[in-house]
């Protein structure tokens, strides 16, 4: 029996637009974000789908109920499925906190432990433990997750085996990553990071 799970990225914000970091921050889409997922859930209009599950901040929330609205499916929020938190560097430009730590942001952006930003396999177990919950509510349907470039990254590094993830793959807005899930055969990458909706935003 086969699972499907689409991975989406939310819709750009102002403070991805300014570079800043956004982790647990409830920034809204901003007018580019609203065109990029309107033009997302014109793209995936066609695409059956079972149930659409996001990150409870707005950014995701409002990517998803586009995805949703035309199929009269309610978006369930759910906050296992935010991105890292990133402790004292959130609502810092990234150039900054280069700049602040020159020896170790990089160290730290990767792996977390220091700041209070959110260690990077906790947030990988985070997610992967709620994904596998997915799993036994939907075998054998089709599941739209919007979420986040980090949290995203970090299903992909577990399940590609390390191919795709951090430092690796960088996750655009409203991209879709397509997951195959057997119950014999375990996970397969399908796509990564389409978003063929965007060439003309």
């Amino acid at each position: 029996m086969e699972t499907h799970i689409y991975l989406i990225r939310h819709g750009e914000t102002r403070w991805n637009r300014e570079k800043r970091v956004q982790g647990h921050h409830d920034e809204p889409l901003s007018p580019e974000g609203v065109e990029q997922a309107q033009r997302l859930a014109k793209h995936m209009k066609e695409w059956p789908l079972d149930a659409v599950y996001a990150s409870d901040l707005s950014r995701a929330i409002q990517t998803a109920e586009m995805l949703g609205r035309d199929r009269g499916l309610e978006v369930k929020p759910c906050p296992e499925i935010r991105e890292r938190f990133f402790g004292e560097w959130e609502g810092l430009p990234i150039e900054e906190v280069k700049r602040n730590h020159p020896d170790e942001w990089e160290e730290v952006w990767y792996r977390g432990g220091c700041y209070g930003v959110e260690k990077a396999e906790d947030a990988q177990r985070r997610m992967m433990t709620w994904l596998e919950e997915l799993l036994e509510r939907h075998r054998g349907q089709r599941v739209a997750v919007v979420s986040h470039g980090g949290s995203i990254n970090a299903v992909l590094d577990k399940v590609s085996r390390g191919e795709h993830g951090p430092g690796r793959t960088r996750i655009r807005n409203t991209a879709v990553s397509h997951l195959l899930h057997h119950r014999e055969e375990g996970w397969r990458v399908v796509t990564v990071n389409q978003d063929d909706h965007l060439q003309k935003v």
